[in-house]
């Protein structure tokens, strides 16, 4: 079982993760997740939106590749659920092609993504 300091030494381990420090705190982002670790402990949170909600509890069950990945794969799946509602949307209504175009262009984008974690 991994422990949340665990996860804070391979998120800081992590080459490809961008390092924000400062006085107060110090901070890991890597592929829309940021792990932050301050006096008060450490945190995880989704950068996916203008206010970063706190994931924490999503990853106390896996280390931090498995957690990252985990999350994009909940992430990429609901976004695709998402498109594909938009595009039958699309298709039942107003038949704008090149919304149809793009809305196409996006599911292969994250079925990519979603294909990159799964292999």
């Amino acid at each position: 079982m991994n422990t949340i300091n665990d996860f804070w030494n391979q998120a800081r381990a992590n080459m490809f993760g961008v390092k924000l420090d400062d006085e107060k705190s110090e901070s890991v982002i890597y592929k829309g997740i940021k792990v932050v670790k301050d006096q008060e402990g450490i945190r995880i949170y989704s950068t996916g939106s203008e206010f970063y909600e706190d994931i924490t509890d999503k990853f106390y069950k896996y280390d931090y590749y498995r957690g990252v990945n985990e999350f994009l794969k909940e992430k990429y799946i609901s976004s695709l659920d998402k498109i594909e509602r938009y595009i039958q949307n699309e298709v039942n209504t107003s038949k704008n092609h090149k919304r149809f175009q793009y809305l196409q262009s996006m599911r292969k984008y994250y079925l990519n993504k979603y294909n990159e974690i799964n292999s």
